[in-house]
């Protein structure tokens, strides 16, 4: 005969269980909803992992404990596969090979943050160690194609001027840039590419009905390489605009009323930005499709791989992460909030590709430089004529 608290111990966990399992089908079902009709959801897809986690542990528990309700837990695992395979990439961690074919096209991504440092809160324009930081990343791995994201131009530094360098030092002929002067001081921060393959036709795509002042327009560069011409994208969806304020509410945990207050206006402002990422989601998705050339897009989405903006933006591409890297792949990270900086989940920067393609190699390199990892892949087109 089961003892009494052995049996509360047995309810409580098939409770437990219950619970967990509903939550982890609802985070699973983000990427389906659009935020402007659900805008918890975005809350929702940045907790999928740690749902599907603790569901897992919960199967291992009832497999341990030789109790058939550990079919439960397997079947919402299962039917959780589809948000699983754009979370993990199963892949064996390999060392990726400095030396490139010319079979394939060498692409990078990279939010900057106009070149501020890592550990640093304040502009400043014109820093030279670190703008040697990025520029040595760069030179190490030599990419073909380079999508920047809040790049900044300096045309009052002349030879200093990023521009410059990356013209006549590393070789980058070509490039596609939209920037807007920033505090008035003839700097222009955007979205750039640079390429050293010749760029035969480019473009703006802002963002309509933009809801805030630091929303970067999308730009794009018809690439040309042997026979083959490509439509690259340089993207950067609505940053949440986190500042000291923000950091402090995410690092305090207090229940008085001043923190109540200012967690409702955290919440508010993400709620804002979720919705405003489907809306930029569903535009993009629309100008891909009226791409006449095979599409590779990059750049920072701000959204988790569980999202509604992940799946709109990504539709029919691969992602080259999920095709060679390594388990879960944060690409951000922040100096300013040990939450921020800890958590293992924040992939946010991301390189799609067509399906005809194949992603050869992939990194994620560059921390500490930026807030965010740089990502680098080595894409293989569907033939080898012309290269």
């Amino acid at each position: 005969m089961k003892s009494r608290s052995t049996g509360s111990a047995y309810v409580f966990m098939k409770f437990l269980g219950w619970v967990l399992m509903v939550f982890m089908l609802l985070c699973a079902s983000a990427p389906f909803v659009h935020p402007k009709h659900f805008w918890f959801m975005g809350f929702l897809s940045l907790l999928f992992p740690y749902s599907f986690v603790a569901v897992f542990l919960l199967l291992l528990y009832w497999v341990f404990k030789r109790s058939i309700f550990f079919i439960y837990p397997l079947l919402s695992l299962a039917l959780c596969l589809y948000s699983v395979q754009f979370n993990f990439a199963l892949h064996l961690p390999s060392i990726f090979k400095n030396e490139k074919s010319p079979e394939v096209l060498r692409l990078m991504s990279w939010n900057i943050r106009h070149f501020i440092p890592y550990n640093e809160s304040n502009f400043k324009p014109v820093n030279k160690d670190q703008i040697s930081k990025v520029f040595d990343a760069i030179a190490a791995y030599e990419p073909d194609v380079i999508c920047f994201q809040e790049f900044i131009s300096l045309p009052d530094e002349k030879e200093k001027n990023p521009f410059q360098s990356l013209k006549n030092k590393f070789h980058y002929s070509f490039h596609q840039f939209d920037g807007s002067d920033i505090f008035q001081s003839n700097q222009y921060s955007g979205t750039a590419i640079f390429s050293k393959y010749p760029i035969i036709h480019g473009g703006t795509v802002p963002f309509p009905h933009m809801d805030a002042d630091n929303t970067e327009a999308t730009v794009y560069a018809d690439i040309v390489k042997g026979k083959d011409t490509i439509r690259v994208y340089s993207i950067h969806l609505q940053s949440f605009g986190f500042g000291n304020r923000e950091y402090k509410i995410l690092g305090t945990v207090k229940n008085d009323r001043e923190d109540v207050r200012e967690s409702k206006y955290l919440i508010k402002k993400m709620k804002k930005t979720f919705e405003t990422h489907g809306a930029q989601a569903d535009f993009l998705s629309g100008i891909l499709k009226e791409s006449p050339y095979p599409t590779i897009v990059a750049g920072d989405l701000n959204d988790v791989p569980g999202s509604y903006a992940y799946k709109s933006v990504r539709e029919l591409h691969k992602d080259a992460f999920l095709e060679k890297g390594f388990f879960l792949g944060s690409t951000f990270t922040s100096s300013f909030s040990f939450l921020l900086k800890t958590i293992p989940t924040l992939r946010i920067d991301y390189i799609f590709h067509p399906q005809t393609f194949s992603t050869v190699q992939y990194k994620r390199g560059g921390a500490g430089i930026s807030d965010h990892f740089f990502i680098l892949a080595d894409i293989q087109f569907p033939h080898n004529e012309g290269f």
